[in-house]
């Protein structure tokens, strides 16, 4: 079998594909501290379901260039990390490794025989990739449409994994909702507990929660705001929402729209923007196809 792994800041999923159709996928623990620790427990999980692995793609977040991680915010012992070499260590198969923005977007891109598109996943971070005559662009060192390190707050300041202010990822994604409902939590009335997720701030602010509500409208200006920007440099015919906090279907979706039109241009006004329809199994069909 091949197989497709999105890696992400806490989880991994891996999905099990034969004949272009993904057959099983499952999630192990990412809260790992080392190279051997996260590689030995994926390919441990791959051998306990079959002894006959044909290859192997990885996404990863981060810069990549040629299977090597050149830094990755929120994975840092990944930095410098040639990450095919560390899989090859421990199994004989095919691998291949692309950065996880690039590779949700090649998935989304080939399923649904899409082109010219942007992706952004909105998962622990922000990232984003860039599909154009069936070709992924990843940029002379693997940091092309890196767009959750867009500077887009100057009021917040809350600090980056990259080592920055502002950045888009500080403000959207799980972390960027963290901080702001922690920035806000004195400031405002709220029904939200201490372990509160990023689905309970969405579920509140539908239902006009303050805090939560006040969360929701930034989280969806500054991505309004980076999408209209990221339009009126690469002129997309489409861009898609992808990523674990898409789930929040058209509520999240229209309010996007609203942001994204009244910070865009009238050439990419008409920008197409819909939801990923592969959900959560993007990076797994998009590593799939790189390595087979």
């Amino acid at each position: 079998m091949y197989y497709g792994i999105d890696i992400g800041g806490t989880t991994a999923k891996i999905g099990c594909f034969k004949d272009d159709k993904l057959i099983k996928s499952w999630i192990i623990d990412m809260r790992v501290n080392t190279v051997d620790e996260m590689v030995l427990n994926i390919i441990n999980s791959i051998k306990a379901n079959d002894d006959n692995v044909l290859g192997i793609g990885l996404d990863c977040p981060g810069f990549i260039v040629n299977d090597q991680v050149i830094t990755s915010p929120n994975l840092h012992f990944l930095d410098g990390i040639n990450l095919k070499q560390a899989f090859l260590k421990h199994i004989d198969t095919k691998v291949k490794v692309i950065n996880d923005a690039n590779c949700h977007a090649l998935g989304e891109a080939i399923y649904n025989k899409l082109d010219n598109i942007v992706f952004i996943t909105l998962g622990t971070g922000v990232g984003g990739g860039y599909i154009v005559d069936g070709k992924v662009f990843e940029g002379f060192n693997g940091a092309f449409m890196e767009i959750g390190h867009m500077h887009v707050d100057d009021f917040y300041n809350f600090r980056c994994g990259c080592g920055q202010v502002g950045c888009l990822e500080t403000v959207c994604g799980q972390k960027g909702v963290i901080n702001l409902v922690n920035y806000y939590k004195n400031k405002l009335n709220t029904k939200l507990e201490l372990d509160y997720t990023v689905r309970d701030v969405f579920d509140l602010a539908r239902v006009n929660d303050e805090l939560a509500f006040k969360v929701f409208e930034v989280f969806t200006d500054k991505l309004g705001l980076a999408l209209a920007n990221t339009a009126i440099l690469l002129n997309p015919k489409t861009i898609i929402i992808g990523g674990g906090i898409s789930k929040a279907g058209d509520f999240l979706l229209n309010a996007i729209k609203r942001n994204f039109t009244k910070y865009a241009c009238q050439s990419v006004v008409n920008t197409d923007i819909i939801l990923a329809s592969l959900g959560n199994d993007a990076g797994m069909y998009g590593a799939y196809y790189l390595v087979k």
